[in-house]
């Protein structure tokens, strides 16, 4: 309603306004400047989401109270709108805040003192704020447990930098998830003591990454970093050393699940994996200068199932027979230094069902025949993806003893032309991507392959 510039008893009337309602969207209002309600009235006393969205002129918000508020949303809005919604919604569990211009360091302060319920913040692409929190927040944060921050080019720090201190990660210790993505400037994450996940991602300027050591150990189970390409740290350091540059240090990842490194460059080695007795999945890719990685430690990984390692051509892991998780359910490997054509017979164990073999665009490739892969495929198979071989022209010799294979996927291999017709009338899915030659022949109206894979229930060739 793009003429409606105010907002007040013509909305709630004069008695007991929406006594029922509990969801409420304010959006797309382009004139709107004014809401608010009588004096001494509480309207929408049962409101429990309210959306205020794309309200670019609204500036002054004067409700006079919204006890039942538990989540509420405000996107493309001055930053007074948000001060005087969270001043008025004192149970406030989960917070949304995107594109809010005037949203400074100084403002935000004026809002955070208001966030005393809040457990779910999200903050997304609110460039005016350089600093999150600072010292303050131990006493306004006080239930923190989620907090996503997303394309905030300004963003510095999660708070102001303070000597010996890990700004306010003594004091917010409710806090179990951060998020941060797409965060340009961001330099520095210093992590709460009780986090359990981490995610970064696509933070290009990030130098370093710390957590607090304390006596027993950080309770971190989830690490995932992404496209962070100026993270300074050469060593992902499980367990083991003092050194204060190393992302991990010796008491603090006890309980780690899971592990995500992808594209750092820095990072050169990993070492000490085998006390990690929780870790379900582990995966390193694109980490052109990784050399050692401790494969002779798998089989002590007990916990582990899913393992991906690729694109990593300076990593001299040898992978010998027998070097395996026992429990080990999906391997993606390759884009080593060792090609996937030199490696000999592995001993791989039966749990393993879900194999993918990977050949980088940059490594010499000699496999132009399945059969060439064949001592690495093992009975157990029920997943095959094979990717990025640029010669290999069939799947159709080398797996007849793939007994027990549903899902094949085919990807970037442009000479392919051949299919396991062996193999076809167990298929559940066959998922073809970047096979040109290949694609032509499973074509629904022309393809000569149509009739020998049209039973499989799923088909998916280049995303359709």
């Amino acid at each position: 309603m793009d003429e409606v510039k105010a907002m007040g008893s013509e909305l709630v009337g004069t008695g007991l306004s929406f006594p029922s309602l509990e969801v409420l969207h304010l959006e797309n209002m382009k004139r709107l400047e004014v809401w608010s309600t009588n004096i001494g009235k509480v309207s929408f006393p049962c409101l429990n989401v309210l959306v205020v969205r794309n309200c670019p002129n609204l500036v002054q918000v004067s409700p006079e109270a919204l006890p039942s508020l538990n989540m509420l949303e405000v996107s493309e809005c001055d930053s007074a709108v948000l001060r005087g919604l969270v001043q008025v919604a004192s149970g406030l569990g989960s917070l949304y805040i995107v594109s809010i211009s005037g949203l400074d360091d100084v403002a935000w302060r004026s809002v955070i003192e208001y966030l005393g319920a809040v457990e779910y913040l999200t903050i997304k692409n609110c460039n005016e704020i350089r600093h999150l929190w600072e010292s303050m927040a131990s006493k306004a944060l006080i239930r923190l447990m989620y907090l996503e921050v997303q394309e905030c080019q300004n963003l510095v720090r999660l708070g102001e930098k303070e000597e010996g201190d890990s700004c306010g990660s003594k004091a917010i210790t409710t806090l179990k998830t951060i998020k941060i993505e797409k965060c340009e400037s961001m330099e520095h994450c210093r992590c709460p003591n009780n986090i359990e996940e981490l995610e970064i991602s696509d933070c290009p300027s990030i130098t370093s990454v710390s957590f607090l050591t304390t006596a027993g150990g950080q309770k971190l189970k989830f690490l995932s970093i992404k496209r962070c390409d100026k993270l300074l740290e050469k060593e992902l350091l499980i367990f083991g050393g003092d050194n204060t540059r190393v992302l991990v240090n010796n008491t603090s990842m006890p309980m780690l699940q899971s592990v995500y490194i992808f594209s750092w460059p820095n990072l050169t080695t990993i070492i000490e994996l085998k006390q990690l007795i929780h870790l379900t999945s582990l995966a390193i890719g694109d980490c052109p200068n990784m050399e050692s990685f401790p494969d002779h430690e798998l089989p002590n990984l007990t916990s582990l199932t899913h393992l991906i390692i690729y694109n990593c051509p300076s990593t001299d892991a040898s992978f010998p027979r027998g070097f395996w998780p026992p429990k080990l359910h999906t391997l993606f490997i390759g884009g080593l230094k060792k090609p996937i054509l030199e490696w000999r017979p592995q001993n791989f164990p039966t749990t393993l069902v879900d194999l993918g073999l990977y050949c980088s665009q940059s490594e010499e490739d000699d496999v132009s025949r399945c059969s060439q892969l064949s001592h690495l495929l093992p009975s157990s198979l029920t997943t095959l993806r094979i990717d990025g071989f640029k010669k290999l022209n069939s799947v159709s010799v080398g797996v007849q003893h793939l007994t027990s294979l549903q899902h094949l996927l085919l990807w970037n291999c442009p000479k392919m032309r051949h299919l396991p017709d062996i193999l076809l009338p167990s298929l559940l899915s066959l998922k073809i991507k970047k096979c040109p030659k290949l694609e032509g022949r499973c074509s629904r109206r022309r393809g000569s392959y149509w009739s020998r894979i049209s039973h499989i229930p799923c088909i998916r060739i280049n995303e359709e």
